[in-house]
C-alpha cells in the first residue's frame, strides 16, 4: 500500500523498527533485536545508515532530537503502547504510525502481535489479542498468490491498515478491554463495506494488481530499492 506519511524536507528523521525495509527518508534507524531471527521481519535486517539498538519504550535520545519519526508495524508489538507514545512525543516533533487493523489481524492473525489496533476519530484504540489462530496462514497465501483477493484488499486499504500522522502533542493512544468495532450496527457495517475507489481507479488498480502478482517478493524488493520507495 502507499503510505500517507509526510516527513519534512529538512531535519532528522528517526525510524523505529525499520527491519528489512527502511524508509529512504530516514536518517537514523532503531531496532530492538539484531541477528538473523526473521520471524517478525520480511527479510534480513538492513543496516545502511546510523543504527541504534534500543527499546522503543525508553529511547536513548534527547528531547526534541528529531523532526519526524516513522513507526510502521510497531505499535501492535509494544508491551506498553502508551509509554511508547509518550517517548515518541518526547523525542520527535511529529511522526507517522502504521499498523494492521483489527480486521486484518483477525484474518491474518500474526501470532507475535500483542494488540488489535483501531483508529477511532484521531485516537489509536488498542485491546489485547486472543491466542486463537483460526485461519492459520490462509490469508497470507491469498494475498501473495491470488490476484482477486489482493485486488479486493488493496481497493479498501483503510479496512486493513491503520494510519495516523501526529504533530506535537496530539498523539492519543488508548487501551481498552474490548473492541470498539461496531460489527453489529447495520449502518456502520454498510459504511465499512462501501467502495473506496471510483471506476477509473478500480480499473487502474486491477491492472497494477495483475502486474504486481506476476512479480515475486524478492524482485519487488529490488524494484523498491531501485526506485527509493518503501512499498511497491
Amino acid at each position: 500500500m502507499k503510505q500517507k506519511l509526510n516527513p519534512p524536507a529538512t531535519g532528522l528523521v528517526l525510524e523505529i523498527g525499520s527491519g528489512d525495509n527502511p524508509n529512504p527518508r530516514s536518517n537514523v534507524l532503531v531496532d530492538r533485536f539484531l541477528g538473523s531471527d526473521n520471524r517478525e521481519r520480511g527479510g534480513d535486517l538492513v543496516v545502511d545508515r546510523p543504527f541504534v539498538v534500543a527499546d522503543a519504550h525508553h529511547l536513548p535520545f534527547k528531547q526534541g532530537a528529531f523532526a519526524y519519526t516513522i513507526c510502521s508495524h510497531i505499535l501492535e508489538h509494544m508491551d506498553d503502547p502508551q509509554q511508547f507514545g509518550r517517548e515518541l512525543q518526547r523525542v520527535s516533533a511529529a511522526g507517522y504510525i502504521q499498523s494492521p487493523s483489527e480486521i486484518a489481524e483477525r484474518l491474518f492473525h500474526w501470532s507475535f502481535h500483542r494488540w488489535y489496533v483501531n483508529l477511532v476519530g484521531d485516537t489509536l484504540v488498542l485491546h489485547p489479542k486472543e491466542p486463537a489462530e483460526p485461519m492459520g496462514e490462509l490469508f497470507d497465501y491469498l494475498y501473495e498468490y491470488n490476484p482477486a483477493y489482493y485486488f479486493f484488499q488493496r481497493s479498501m486499504p483503510d479496512l486493513f491498515w491503520i494510519e495516523r500522522e501526529w504533530h506535537g502533542d496530539d498523539l492519543r493512544i488508548e487501551v481498552r478491554d474490548q473492541s470498539p468495532l461496531p460489527l453489529r450496527d447495520p449502518a456502520a457495517l454498510r459504511a465499512l463495506a462501501s467502495p473506496r475507489l471510483g471506476f477509473a481507479q478500480l480499473v487502474a488498480l486491477f491492472f497494477s494488481t495483475l502486474l504486481a502478482r506476476m512479480v515475486r517478493a524478492d524482485t519487488r524488493k529490488k524494484i523498491r530499492k531501485l526506485l527509493g520507495q518503501s512499498y511497491v
